[in-house]
């Protein structure tokens, strides 16, 4: 599970990055998802192995070198930074559904950074609170605040699939044909989004809900607290959301699909892997460097013919003179 969460999410931080199309920098909804994929990749590169080292050192009977408690804290503020940065994201396609004219205005780079640290400065604090004063209440202040973004996320994601019905029936009101391309388009466009949302809600909730149950009910179940392993089974269900966010989310978006294309045939491996595209590739630029090559020796020949053509001209202006 590690290393396909530090692959994936590696992988988008490395196009943010390299941005071959320059085209992701300057994209406020790219920023949001490249934050997210970098707290995801940090729970794959060192949560989850350290929670691997914690747990083998417990059952082989050794003393490990970290806490619980900082192990704990570390996973709550990783785990909570990625749902709020996903809630962030959810709400940044709302506004691009609801309100597509004023999108530019309302969702802004500054205010995306602004939004970013204001989420990793939040959880950083409310981590800090329930070590030093809420520790006796850290279940619930932690589950609390996590059944608020569920929610709030569910609400945003009904919200979305409600705006894309209403722009549908509105062109099929104002178009007189139902077989017209606009209504065609737009039905195409919310089966999709309708399908994307709920393959992402479901695949959310089946990661998420069976942990927070859990953890909710845990300090007063019997059952629960002597049998731990289930608990671990579920935190692990519950990491690997952060390795479903970028085939679900992130690799699905148009500006990483054309990135991602792009990036992918100037490695070695892909020649083996998809020949015909590098073959493809090859003679595209070999049809484009001769085509530049034309250009030069017709931009040559042009140059030449009318320093030809003006010298007369000049000759005779000379002599008059």
């Amino acid at each position: 599970m590690a290393l396909m969460t530090s692959f994936s999410n590696g992988l988008v931080v490395f196009l943010f990055v390299k941005d071959p199309k320059k085209c992701l920098r300057s994209s406020p909804t790219s920023l949001l998802v490249a934050s997210l994929a970098w707290v995801d990749f940090l729970v794959g590169s060192a949560l989850e192995p350290t929670d691997a080292y914690y747990s083998l050192s417990i059952a082989f009977g050794r003393k490990p070198s970290i806490e619980r408690k900082d192990l704990q804290s570390a996973a709550a503020y990783l785990l909570l930074c990625s749902m709020l940065l996903l809630m962030l994201i959810t709400f940044d396609r709302h506004t691009a559904v609801s309100r597509p004219l004023q999108y530019s205005n309302i969702i802004t780079k500054k205010r995306v950074y602004l939004c970013v640290f204001s989420v990793c400065i939040y959880c950083a604090l409310l981590i800090a609170v329930i070590r030093q004063w809420g520790e006796e209440f850290r279940n619930e202040i932690f589950c609390g605040h996590v059944d608020l973004v569920l929610l709030i996320t569910i609400a945003i994601f009904g919200s979305i699939v409600r705006s894309l019905r209403k722009q549908t029936c509105m062109l099929k009101r104002l178009s007189v044909n139902s077989d017209d391309v606009f209504v065609v388009q737009a039905s195409v466009r919310e089966r999709k989004v309708t399908l994307t949302l709920a393959l992402m809600l479901v695949v959310f909730l089946a990661c998420t809900m069976p942990w927070f149950l859990m953890m909710q009910i845990f300090d007063y179940c019997a059952i629960c607290q002597k049998n731990y392993w289930v608990m671990k089974l579920l935190f692990i269900l519950f990491q690997a959301n952060c390795a479903f966010n970028p085939f679900l989310c992130t690799l699905r978006l148009p500006r990483y699909k054309v990135a991602l294309r792009t990036i992918l045939p100037r490695f070695a491996f892909s020649r083996r892997l998809r020949p015909s595209l590098w073959r493809a590739r090859r003679a595209y630029q070999l049809r484009r460097r001769s085509s530049n090559i034309a250009n030069q020796a017709s931009r040559k020949k042009e140059s030449l013919s009318s320093s030809v053509a003006l010298a007369p001209v000049l000759t005779q202006y000379q002599f008059k003179n």
